[in-house]
């Protein structure tokens, strides 16, 4: 949401990034100043309910600026990692992770799965993906992975339903170049 000041800026990304995490989880988010930067991120892993008694966990970590345009102030995401983790023997597993990081090798936003193919493990693979925001990840986890919901239907589908839009209202980048060149 376009703000009249980086502060504004920073506090409404913040806001609506909480309010989206809180349809899954009332864990606390925490921040961190990395430079320019600021990061968003849940440590540890947050335990998530599932419709079927059972838990799953959550990482969330969300990097972003603050950029100027026509004299306005708005967060642009520099990174992000949603991920989902199963937990086996005490030790966490992945099952998915969404990855956008576009200062490391892999430029473009993409998926590591778990499991094998007949070349082997696909976990290291980098299924390339649209850009993805985190809430049509949390969608996603709701209905592939039955994870509870906390508030009503409507209400939880009305604050995911608003906050993406205004994610891709005020997005940085929606292109469509070639994701591998």
């Amino acid at each position: 949401m376009p703000a009249k000041n980086r502060n504004d800026a920073h506090s409404n990304f913040a806001r609506s990034f909480r309010e989206s995490l809180s349809v899954v989880t009332k864990s606390t988010l925490q921040m961190r100043v990395l430079g320019d930067e600021r990061v968003l991120y849940y440590e540890p892993p947050v335990k998530l309910q599932r419709t079927t008694g059972d838990h799953l966990y959550l990482t969330v970590i969300q990097t972003y600026s603050v950029i100027e345009t026509n004299d306005e102030f708005k967060a642009s995401t520099t990174s992000y990692n949603y991920e989902l983790w199963l937990k086996r023997d005490r030790e966490l597993a992945a099952i998915v992770e969404f990855h956008w990081h576009p200062s490391k090798e892999v430029k473009w936003p993409h998926v590591h799965v778990t499991g094998n193919s007949p070349e082997g493990a696909l976990e290291r693979k980098h299924f390339p993906t649209a850009r993805i925001s985190l809430e049509d990840f949390l969608r996603f986890l709701i209905r592939d992975y039955d994870i509870k919901a906390l508030p009503p239907y409507a209400t939880w589908k009305e604050i995911l339903t608003r906050n993406k839009r205004e994610f891709v209202t005020n997005a940085s980048w929606l292109y469509y170049e070639p994701l591998i060149s």
